[in-house]
């Protein structure tokens, strides 16, 4: 008697736990974060995951979202596309998040935004500036401005500092430089700046001397450099001892060309769009250099960190109006309209963030200095 009481007390307990068991789960909310952690592009993902990470730990210090707790999964790339589809499946049939802040690269996010869309799950990418990741995809965002955006914004800029005439020397093999440059064109077209030179060199090249050089013979005011920061301080010393001595443009990629540059007297004549400075004046952008310093021990100097913190914001805001269905989660994404750190945001027809530029350039020692943000 006493042990079939025993059992079925045991078996009354299993029933209790077992209902309970779905409420428990919930009360963590799991957000996937997928993209590159390792690897040559890997400095661009770390500054994402710090970004993100801090503002979940701040949330979580505050109660939570509705009071409960958020839990990122990370899951690394390698910067290979079929890596972001694995990472996807992954974090979406095992580990149940409900959202996803990713890819960090374009070609990374395409690939996740095909799959994602598929679904319908909301993804927002911090830092893929390709103007297809979003298209035609109704559930996928970005925090980050896009790369014709930025060419254009710096034809503007040029044409604001009386520049005339100016050469463009680009990568005809990736994506990305080719693409700033078309927008480039466009732009200076519209508004009546001279392209004297426009010369390509293929990726991996390391002699730039006979495009520098045709550059240098058609006598432009400044060259627009559409690279990332290895290929561009290549580029920077080679004209130096060529004797061009002008001012140089470049877009987002530029923005980790420091530790490649020995003679960083060669910054000072380099101008860059970025989507975030730490130069910045809103008492936000204050706040988040403050509080990134307090946990990490040193500045925010890649903008994608504070894309990334931008990206939990909309994302955490978002789950907090709408709760955790996929579908009422991307109607709250599109109707955003909040100050973050790296400007007010809000999100086009395209599911682009409308937000502010900043154009930095550096000192003799190799320091960013902000120069200006240019508000929408």
């Amino acid at each position: 008697m006493k042990k079939r009481s025993l059992l079925s007390l045991l078996l009354m307990l299993v029933l209790v736990l077992s209902a309970f068991a779905p409420a428990m789960a919930e009360e963590v909310i799991k957000i996937g974060g997928i993209g590159v952690l390792s690897g040559d592009y890997a400095l661009y993902g770390l500054a994402v995951k710090e970004g993100v990470d801090l503002y979940v730990k701040q949330a979580n210090e505050a109660g939570g979202v509705n009071g409960k707790k958020v839990e990122v999964v990370w899951e690394d790339t390698q910067g290979e596309a079929a890596n972001a589809i694995s990472a996807y499946y992954k974090v979406t049939e095992q580990d149940g998040v409900v959202a996803i802040i990713g890819g960090v690269l374009s070609g990374e996010s395409k690939a996740l935004a095909e799959v994602s869309a598929e679904d319908g799950v909301p993804q927002i990418s911090p830092s893929a500036t390709a103007y297809d990741v979003t298209t035609g995809r109704p559930n996928v965002f970005r925090t980050c401005f896009l790369d014709p955006f930025q060419a254009k914004a710096v034809a503007q800029f040029m044409a604001n500092e009386g520049i005339k005439k100016v050469a463009v020397l680009y990568d005809n093999a990736t994506e990305y430089s080719a693409g700033l440059y078309e927008s480039f064109k466009e732009r200076c077209a519209e508004l009546g700046v001279e392209i004297v030179a426009a010369e390509s060199a293929a990726y991996g090249d390391k002699d730039y001397k006979t495009q520098l050089t045709t550059v240098q013979n058609a006598a432009p005011e400044a060259v627009f450099l559409p690279y990332y920061g290895a290929d561009a301080a290549m580029i920077l010393a080679q004209a130096k001892e060529l004797g061009l001595d002008v001012k140089f443009y470049g877009a987002d990629g530029i923005s980790d060309i420091v530790d490649y540059v020995a003679d960083k007297s060669l910054l000072t004549n380099l101008v860059y769009t970025d989507h975030f400075s730490t130069g910045a004046q809103s008492e936000i952008s204050k706040k988040f250099v403050e509080d990134f310093q307090a946990e990490y021990g040193k500045m925010p100097t890649i903008s994608f960190s504070a894309t990334g913190y931008d990206a939990a914001v909309v994302l955490l805001s978002a789950i907090e109006k709408a709760g955790t269905q996929k579908e009422d989660i991307v109607e709250a994404i599109k109707a955003t309209n909040l100050t973050a750190v790296s400007g007010n945001i809000t999100f086009d027809d395209h599911n682009d963030p409308i937000k502010s530029t900043f154009f930095q350039t550096f000192d003799a020692q190799g320091n960013k200095l902000f120069l200006t943000q240019v508000d929408p």
